[in-house]
Protein backbone atom coordinates (compact mmCIF):
# COMPACT_ATOMS: atom_id res chain seq x y z
CA UNK A 1 0.00 0.00 0.00
CA UNK A 2 1.01 3.77 -0.50
CA UNK A 3 0.00 7.07 -0.57
CA UNK A 4 -0.61 8.78 -3.53
CA UNK A 5 0.78 12.23 -3.86
CA UNK A 6 0.28 14.93 -7.08
CA UNK A 7 3.45 15.37 -8.84
CA UNK A 8 3.72 19.23 -9.84
CA UNK A 9 5.34 21.03 -12.36
CA UNK A 10 7.79 24.47 -11.31
CA UNK A 11 4.74 26.50 -12.35
CA UNK A 12 2.33 24.66 -9.90
CA UNK A 13 0.13 22.37 -12.62
CA UNK A 14 -0.67 18.84 -12.13
CA UNK A 15 2.03 16.10 -13.87
CA UNK A 16 0.63 12.79 -12.87
CA UNK A 17 0.89 11.02 -9.43
CA UNK A 18 3.67 9.03 -7.66
CA UNK A 19 3.57 6.36 -5.25
CA UNK A 20 4.68 6.95 -1.87
CA UNK A 21 5.43 4.09 1.07
CA UNK A 22 2.94 4.88 3.75
CA UNK A 23 5.58 4.00 6.32
CA UNK A 24 7.41 6.75 5.17
CA UNK A 25 4.90 9.61 4.25
CA UNK A 26 1.93 8.13 6.55
CA UNK A 27 3.46 6.50 10.21
CA UNK A 28 1.85 6.93 13.27
CA UNK A 29 2.57 10.26 14.76
CA UNK A 30 4.93 10.18 17.56
CA UNK A 31 6.09 13.31 19.34
CA UNK A 32 8.83 11.69 21.17
CA UNK A 33 10.37 10.76 18.41
CA UNK A 34 10.65 14.42 16.77
CA UNK A 35 11.64 15.22 20.23
CA UNK A 36 14.83 13.22 20.75
CA UNK A 37 15.54 14.17 16.62
CA UNK A 38 15.74 17.81 17.33
CA UNK A 39 17.64 17.48 20.57
CA UNK A 40 20.06 15.79 19.35
CA UNK A 41 20.42 17.76 16.36
CA UNK A 42 20.56 20.70 18.69
CA UNK A 43 23.17 19.08 20.84
CA UNK A 44 25.14 18.21 17.33
CA UNK A 45 25.63 22.04 16.55
CA UNK A 46 27.00 23.05 19.99
CA UNK A 47 30.38 24.06 19.90
CA UNK A 48 31.46 23.27 23.07
CA UNK A 49 33.89 25.59 23.66
CA UNK A 50 33.15 27.47 26.83
CA UNK A 51 36.34 27.98 29.19
CA UNK A 52 36.31 29.63 32.09
CA UNK A 53 39.61 29.68 34.63
CA UNK A 54 39.78 27.93 37.73
CA UNK A 55 41.86 29.14 40.93
CA UNK A 56 44.56 26.78 40.14
CA UNK A 57 44.88 28.30 36.41
CA UNK A 58 44.49 32.33 37.39
CA UNK A 59 48.09 34.00 37.70
CA UNK A 60 47.73 35.91 41.15
CA UNK A 61 49.57 35.20 43.77
CA UNK A 62 48.99 32.44 46.45
CA UNK A 63 50.20 34.23 49.21
CA UNK A 64 47.51 34.38 52.06
CA UNK A 65 44.96 37.60 52.11
CA UNK A 66 44.66 38.47 55.74
CA UNK A 67 45.08 36.65 58.97
CA UNK A 68 42.60 33.82 59.67
CA UNK A 69 40.83 34.95 62.50
CA UNK A 70 39.40 38.56 63.68
CA UNK A 71 38.03 39.79 60.81
CA UNK A 72 34.88 38.28 60.32
CA UNK A 73 35.46 37.96 56.69
CA UNK A 74 35.62 34.65 54.96
CA UNK A 75 39.13 32.13 55.96
CA UNK A 76 40.11 32.53 52.44
CA UNK A 77 43.70 31.35 51.72
CA UNK A 78 44.83 32.85 48.47
CA UNK A 79 44.21 35.89 45.84
CA UNK A 80 42.61 32.89 43.46
CA UNK A 81 40.05 32.22 45.86
CA UNK A 82 36.14 32.13 44.00
CA UNK A 83 35.49 34.18 47.03
CA UNK A 84 37.24 37.42 45.83
CA UNK A 85 37.03 39.47 42.93
CA UNK A 86 39.60 38.54 40.45
CA UNK A 87 39.56 34.72 41.32
CA UNK A 88 39.06 31.44 39.61
CA UNK A 89 35.88 30.20 39.00
CA UNK A 90 34.42 27.34 41.52
CA UNK A 91 33.34 24.53 38.94
CA UNK A 92 34.57 26.72 35.99
CA UNK A 93 33.06 25.04 32.52
CA UNK A 94 35.72 23.54 30.32
CA UNK A 95 35.76 22.88 26.38
CA UNK A 96 33.54 19.08 26.03
CA UNK A 97 31.76 17.54 23.41
CA UNK A 98 28.00 17.65 23.05
CA UNK A 99 27.76 15.29 20.32
CA UNK A 100 25.22 12.18 20.31
CA UNK A 101 24.39 9.88 17.66
CA UNK A 102 21.04 8.87 17.57
CA UNK A 103 20.65 5.16 16.88
CA UNK A 104 20.23 4.63 12.94
CA UNK A 105 16.61 3.03 13.44
CA UNK A 106 15.45 6.02 15.56
CA UNK A 107 16.86 8.41 13.41
CA UNK A 108 15.06 6.85 10.35
CA UNK A 109 11.40 6.67 12.34
CA UNK A 110 11.70 10.35 13.22
CA UNK A 111 12.26 11.19 9.99
CA UNK A 112 9.74 9.26 8.67
CA UNK A 113 7.43 11.01 11.36
CA UNK A 114 8.80 14.22 10.46
CA UNK A 115 7.65 13.77 6.22
CA UNK A 116 3.96 12.29 7.74
CA UNK A 117 3.35 15.62 9.45
CA UNK A 118 4.02 17.36 6.48
CA UNK A 119 2.15 15.04 4.87
CA UNK A 120 -1.05 14.71 6.44
CA UNK A 121 -1.37 18.58 6.79
CA UNK A 122 -1.08 19.07 2.95
CA UNK A 123 2.32 21.48 2.92
CA UNK A 124 4.26 18.28 1.09
CA UNK A 125 4.60 18.92 -2.34
CA UNK A 126 6.20 16.96 -4.85
CA UNK A 127 7.41 19.03 -7.83
CA UNK A 128 8.96 16.61 -11.34
CA UNK A 129 12.17 18.43 -11.35
CA UNK A 130 13.63 22.00 -9.97
CA UNK A 131 15.84 23.05 -13.10
CA UNK A 132 16.57 26.29 -13.29
CA UNK A 133 18.02 28.45 -15.99
CA UNK A 134 20.38 30.38 -13.85
CA UNK A 135 21.30 30.68 -10.39
CA UNK A 136 19.42 34.30 -9.58
CA UNK A 137 17.04 33.96 -6.54
CA UNK A 138 14.26 35.78 -8.58
CA UNK A 139 13.55 32.43 -10.46
CA UNK A 140 13.58 30.31 -7.08
CA UNK A 141 11.50 33.18 -5.38
CA UNK A 142 9.23 33.05 -8.81
CA UNK A 143 8.53 28.98 -8.12
CA UNK A 144 7.67 29.31 -4.47
CA UNK A 145 5.40 32.19 -5.44
CA UNK A 146 3.60 30.04 -8.09
CA UNK A 147 3.21 27.43 -5.06
CA UNK A 148 2.50 30.21 -2.74
CA UNK A 149 4.86 28.72 -0.07
CA UNK A 150 7.24 31.48 1.49
CA UNK A 151 8.57 29.69 4.24
CA UNK A 152 9.85 26.33 2.45
CA UNK A 153 12.30 23.57 2.65
CA UNK A 154 13.40 22.79 -1.20
CA UNK A 155 14.77 19.30 -0.93
CA UNK A 156 16.73 18.05 -4.54
CA UNK A 157 19.73 16.05 -5.27
CA UNK A 158 22.93 17.49 -6.11
CA UNK A 159 21.55 21.23 -7.76
CA UNK A 160 24.06 23.99 -8.27
CA UNK A 161 21.91 26.57 -9.81
CA UNK A 162 18.99 26.22 -6.79
CA UNK A 163 21.95 26.16 -4.41
CA UNK A 164 23.37 29.45 -5.23
CA UNK A 165 19.50 30.84 -5.94
CA UNK A 166 18.47 29.67 -2.83
CA UNK A 167 21.28 31.33 -0.42
CA UNK A 168 19.69 35.36 -0.28
CA UNK A 169 16.26 33.72 0.54
CA UNK A 170 15.06 34.93 3.86
CA UNK A 171 13.29 32.10 5.31
CA UNK A 172 13.01 29.47 2.91
CA UNK A 173 16.36 27.17 1.98
CA UNK A 174 17.43 24.29 -0.45
CA UNK A 175 18.94 21.35 1.02
CA UNK A 176 20.48 18.55 -0.64
CA UNK A 177 18.68 15.04 0.08
CA UNK A 178 21.80 13.84 1.82
CA UNK A 179 21.40 15.55 4.38
CA UNK A 180 17.89 15.82 4.76
CA UNK A 181 17.18 16.16 8.88
CA UNK A 182 14.05 16.35 10.87
CA UNK A 183 15.02 20.08 12.41
CA UNK A 184 14.68 21.34 9.23
CA UNK A 185 11.61 19.68 8.05
CA UNK A 186 10.03 21.09 11.40
CA UNK A 187 11.81 24.68 10.97
CA UNK A 188 9.70 25.05 7.66
CA UNK A 189 6.31 25.32 7.32
CA UNK A 190 6.23 23.33 3.67
CA UNK A 191 8.33 20.99 2.03
CA UNK A 192 8.97 20.82 -1.22
CA UNK A 193 10.70 17.34 -2.87
CA UNK A 194 11.68 16.87 -5.89
CA UNK A 195 10.60 13.31 -7.83
CA UNK A 196 14.30 12.31 -7.45
CA UNK A 197 15.08 13.62 -3.79
CA UNK A 198 11.33 11.53 -3.09
CA UNK A 199 12.89 8.21 -4.29
CA UNK A 200 16.27 9.26 -2.96
CA UNK A 201 15.02 9.44 0.53
CA UNK A 202 12.64 6.19 0.09
CA UNK A 203 15.51 4.29 -1.02
CA UNK A 204 17.27 5.52 2.30
CA UNK A 205 14.96 4.70 4.67
CA UNK A 206 14.33 1.15 3.35
CA UNK A 207 17.39 0.16 4.15
CA UNK A 208 17.92 -0.28 0.05
CA UNK A 209 21.03 2.67 0.24
CA UNK A 210 21.87 2.32 3.63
Amino acid sequence: MGTQVEILTMQGKSNGTVDLPDDLFAAEISEYSLYRAVVTYESNQRQGTAKVKTRSEVARTSKKHHRQKGTGGARRGSNRSPLIRGGGVAFAPKPRSYDYALPKAKRRAALAVALSVRNSEGSLKIVKDFNLDSHKTSGVVNVLNNFEAPNTLIVDVENQNLQRGAQNLEKSRYLNVAGLNVYDILNHRNLILTEAAAKSIESRLTGQDA
